[in-house]
């Protein structure tokens, strides 16, 4: 095997697992520095990705040497539900680790069409290992969250683990966040046993309202799960009998009394963009049409901002200036950070 300086590891490890452990130990012994891209980095807790990215640092380091724990380098990575982005992302800071005259080689385990992404840097060698273990990180999550207690889950998917990981859980299950998390995937279990047995993909269709005004956008903090807690965008699903533009007005109405009429809406109506990202939420497939209404082109002045009181699935309301968005990623619901990035000048 031809020795490298750098060698890439690239996945979420939510739950870290021996099979995310085969990628790791093959990267140290055939490079001196592993660089281990931590993807779903710096957004809200659920239940698809349950730990902070220093969090699944710890999890990784715990399982290793000193000695190889010297070696290994954390880049966390976003999600940006756009390739172009997550790919420039990697490669900027990959770049910051590497000298011109390094080799590169990229370590990886395709067991199917979600690791697609390790296609997309031709330019590192591609060091592709084989794995008999057949492990599923979504199925350990589940298991996880679903079990009546703790000590019981961690008991049915201790071979899938190592004891540190074991450990690590066994810690974090005595948290807050594990019982809201807990709480969540009960939640959304429960909602998604409606289909169960419709032999079709369920997709659901979302409408989502992007208010301005001034250096300000409008949110409300979730009054339920999933998201309990969380900021977002005012929102929800689209009704049968009604077009995206009044579904979107409807629920912006309904969860923050914004005291604004349904015709100066319309004519601040700016755009409409889709997220369609696979795998955007928790809850399943869910496509959201989010419209931006821009209230600058009629209210200039500060004192006469319209009002607004939260309401339905809301338990509070805000006018929030641009900058203080991005300070807010990490309690902001599903992907809502990138929709506000794709709309107002934020940096991710």
């Amino acid at each position: 095997m031809p020795k490298y300086q750098k060698a890439i590891v690239i996945g979420r490890y939510q739950i870290y697992h021996k099979g995310h452990e085969q990628l790791t130990k093959q990267a140290l012994e055939i490079a001196d520095e592993v660089l281990v891209i931590v993807g779903s980095s710096f957004q809200s807790r659920n239940i698809r990705n349950p730990f902070k990215w220093s969090e699944r640092a710890a999890m990784i380091t715990a399982t290793l040497p000193e000695s190889d724990q010297a070696r290994l380098r954390f880049l966390p990575v976003r999600d940006y539900y756009d390739d172009t982005l997550w790919n420039a992302d990697v490669r900027r800071q990959v770049a910051e680790c590497v000298f011109d005259d390094e080799r590169v080689a990229l370590v990886g385990f395709k067991k199917d069409d979600t690791t697609y992404y390790l296609d997309n840097f031709p330019d590192w060698s591609m060091v592709e290992i084989e794995s008999e273990l057949d492990i599923d990180a979504t199925a350990l999550r589940s298991q996880f969250f679903a079990a009546e207690s703790a000590g019981t889950a961690l008991a049915n998917i201790a071979s899938r683990i190592s004891i540190p990981v074991r450990e690590f859980l066994n810690d974090w299950s005595k948290s807050p966040e594990y019982t809201v998390l807990k709480a969540e995937y009960a939640k959304i279990d429960q909602e998604n046993q409606v289909y169960a047995g419709i032999p079709w993909d369920i997709i659901a269709t979302t409408v989502d309202a992007l208010v301005t005004v001034n250096g300000h956008v409008l949110l409300g903090k979730r009054k339920h799960y999933p998201g309990k807690g969380l900021w977002a965008i005012p929102g929800g699903f689209l009704e049968k009998r009604e077009s995206l533009l009044q579904g979107a007005i409807r629920e912006l109405k309904e969860e923050t009394s914004l005291n604004v009429t349904d015709a100066i809406l319309r004519h601040c109506l700016e755009r409409v963009n889709v997220f369609a990202h696979p795998r955007r939420s928790c809850r399943g497939r869910v496509i959201t049409h989010a419209h931006h209404f821009a209230l600058e082109k009629l209210f200039l002045d500060v004192e006469t901002w319209p009002e607004i009181n939260a309401a339905d699935d809301l338990e509070t309301v805000a006018w929030v200036p641009f900058a203080q968005i991005s300070a807010m990623e990490e309690d902001l619901f599903e992907d809502h950070f990138a929709i506000l990035c794709n709309f107002l000048p934020i940096c991710m």
